[in-house]
């Protein structure tokens, strides 16, 4: 039988990566290409000896001859290399299709997959119950949205019965317009929190909702949900369904006591979540208590760059408002950001609105809301802006000016050298700086330790 020969159209991106990487562990042949590579993901698929072709061209797809394409949902008409896909007839499939086939149903047996969903939270919670099961010895494949730090990647090909993946609501290609996570068969199924995102393919809460309501759909009868009761649209989402096992989860507070950790609210939510996963599938208590306290978390979700003449640099993803308003709560608790401190600082937020719902204005209001929990925000442009219409754009400076005049300083910029000009005029020693953004920040993250 002829070796599988697997070529990912957008491998860069962080869920194309793993998958390849897991294709790659498995023992195919793996190849790929992108418009261009950026930090995590470029190094791993080198480390992976995973040969990436830029930018896109049909070329490479000759070069390579692959017997299996794989097109990311990123992935439209008119790439060249798709177009070339699709008029020689060659076999494609999305990443989705090729999870399901490779690793939670493959041809060797089925497997029982374990899917975190969420608007928020789920790539934490993902990694958590991952590491959870790993100290547990029972050996899961992980597919995590992010650097799971305890395993130092964003995937693991395990022989184990379960297979934990995040579950991403996103469509799955440009032939398949379902979320990702309608695929992956849930036996067990995580719903953390139901906010409406991704307004470019959700038109409103409902049919926001509804892509929910069929995922846990498809939970069996002797499989589990677990459900965030204190999230309204998680609630009334459940109502229409009575499956036999529901472990709803209670309030993050409960979690806090449980573990006695010195964790923010959202992440005892997590922590809930995970620990009533890990106990269905028999880890004992002590077990989930020592994997928590070992766990390290997920690369860029509040991750320390550096210090640099006292001045803390945190890298974060955050791009919806709720998530940024959690996470500046969360860092003014950690760094003990309160009028009585001994030790004045600033929480200082460099934002740039790169998702398709954070670069729209449709929730503007709710922006301007969350920026008011920092004391300084630089605004960038907008990612790919031209590429919407004028008056669905951002409007960063009406959003600078409305925090102005609740008296938070705020700056807008376009370009990345202004940006920093600027920083090294405002900033102050003990400032916490937090960069936002789930794009590349035309190189910030790069930049900013060597200009402080």
């Amino acid at each position: 039988m002829k070796k599988k020969r697997y070529y990912l159209i957008g491998i860069g991106g962080v869920a194309m990566a793993s998958l390849a990487g897991l294709l790659k562990q498995k023992g195919y042949e793996v190849a790929g290409s992108d418009q261009e590579m950026y930090e995590p993901m470029k190094s791993m698929l080198e480390k992976l000896k995973i040969k990436v072709f830029t930018p896109y061209s049909a070329f490479h797809m000759k070069h390579w001859r692959p017997n299996i394409v794989v097109v990311g949902n990123a992935i439209g008409r008119g790439n060249p290399e798709l177009e070339y896909v699709l008029s020689n007839g060659h076999l494609y499939r999305s990443m989705s299709d090729i999870l399901l086939d490779e690793f939670i149903n493959p041809p060797a047996g089925g497997k029982k997959s374990i899917v975190i969903t969420g608007t928020h939270g789920k790539t934490t919670t993902t990694a958590l119950i991952a590491w959870i099961l790993e100290c547990a010895g029972l050996d899961p494949t992980v597919f995590v949205g992010g650097i799971a730090i305890n395993f130092g990647s964003s995937f693991k090909l395990g022989k184990g019965k379960y297979v934990v993946l995040e579950g991403d609501e996103y469509d799955t290609a440009f032939f398949d317009k379902s979320p990702k996570f309608w695929h992956y068969r849930p036996f067990i199924g995580v719903v953390n929190n139901i906010e409406l995102d991704h307004v470019d393919i959700y038109p409103n809460i409902e049919a926001y909702k509804y892509a929910f309501e069929r995922f846990i759909n498809l939970i069996p009868k002797n499989g589990l949900l677990v459900a965030n009761r204190y999230d309204k649209n998680v609630t009334e989402v459940v109502k229409k369904f009575h499956p036999p096992r529901l472990a709803e989860r209670s309030r993050g507070e409960a979690g806090m006591k449980l573990f006695g950790l010195k964790h923010g609210n959202y992440m005892a939510k997590n922590i809930l979540a995970a620990t009533a996963v890990a106990r269905f599938v028999g880890v004992s208590h002590e077990t989930v208590k020592k994997a928590v306290a070992s766990f390290k978390g997920v690369k860029r979700r509040s991750e320390i760059m550096g210090v640099k003449h006292g001045i803390t640099v945190i890298d974060d993803y955050a791009h919806h408002p709720t998530a940024v308003r959690e996470t500046l709560d969360v860092l003014k608790q950690k760094f003990h950001m309160k009028p009585t401190s001994q030790i004045s600082r600033r929480l200082f937020l460099m934002f740039e609105p790169g998702s398709a719902s954070s670069k729209r204005r449709i929730f503007e209001k709710q922006y301007i809301e969350a920026f008011l929990h920092a004391d300084v925000v630089y605004l960038y442009k907008p990612y790919k802006a031209s590429l919407l219409k004028p008056d669905e754009v951002f409007h960063v400076k009406h959003v600078v000016s409305a925090l102005r005049k609740k008296g938070i300083p705020a700056k807008s910029f376009d370009n990345l050298n202004k940006l920093l000009f600027h920083m090294k005029h405002d900033i102050r020693p003990n400032d916490v700086i937090v960069i936002m953004s789930c794009r590349g920040f035309d190189g910030l993250r790069e930049r900013i330790l060597g200009e402080i």
